[in-house]
């Protein structure tokens, strides 16, 4: 949880600062330019501060409840990853590398706003983008099968955000992960699943 309140700290201080200077440098400019007033300085900084702050308490009373809502009511009282951007589930399977590829890449069709899927067959890797959403700016997924024995394997889904800069994905990842999840369960089938974490 500590890294969830440090990002939403430090994205409240760098929007603020960013559009609290943006907007107090125009005030400037504009001041300076239509009449000479000693004052123009302060009166920039002033304004930038309190626009700065009032985004700052937009951030902190509407976003923030928004994205933690939306990640509690998701995880139905499951906290693992909770707090993370970054959504990783393995899964212990049985089956042909065939199978189990056609599972991971028709799973990842389902997972909403994903708009393509490659395939690396010869490392058993499969990828899908997501496109632009009211709650993200776009995910990458990656699923690696690793063997573990003859018709066994190791499935590993991972969904993050594409922009690193991204403080709040109102649960997106995790819904990525868990609709991966069900879903190739369903195609493989729950006898092929031998267990699953998080």
């Amino acid at each position: 949880m500590l890294p969830y309140i440090l990002r939403v700290l430090r994205a409240m201080l760098v929007s603020s600062l960013g559009f609290g200077g943006g907007i107090g440098l125009l005030v400037l400019i504009v001041i300076l330019t239509s009449r000479n007033e000693p004052n123009a300085f302060w009166y920039g900084i002033n304004v930038g501060l309190s626009l700065g702050a009032m985004f700052a308490v937009f951030m902190v009373a509407v976003l923030l409840p928004l994205d933690l809502s939306r990640h509690i009511f998701l995880s139905k009282g499951d906290k693992k990853q909770l707090w993370e951007l970054e959504q990783t589930r393995e899964l212990e399977v049985t089956g042909s590398a065939k199978q189990v590829l056609h599972a991971c890449r028709q799973a990842l069709l389902v997972v909403p706003y994903v708009n393509s899927v490659s395939d690396d067959v010869e490392n058993l890797i499969t990828r899908a983008t997501a496109s632009v959403s009211w709650r993200s700016a776009g995910e990458d997924m990656e699923v690696e099968i690793t063997p573990k024995a003859p018709n066994q394997w190791l499935v590993k889904v991972v969904s993050k955000p594409r922009n690193k800069k991204v403080v709040f994905d109102y649960a997106k990842n995790f819904e990525n992960v868990e609709t991966f999840v069900s879903q190739f369960t369903e195609i493989l089938g729950a006898d092929h699943v031998v267990s699953g974490n998080a």
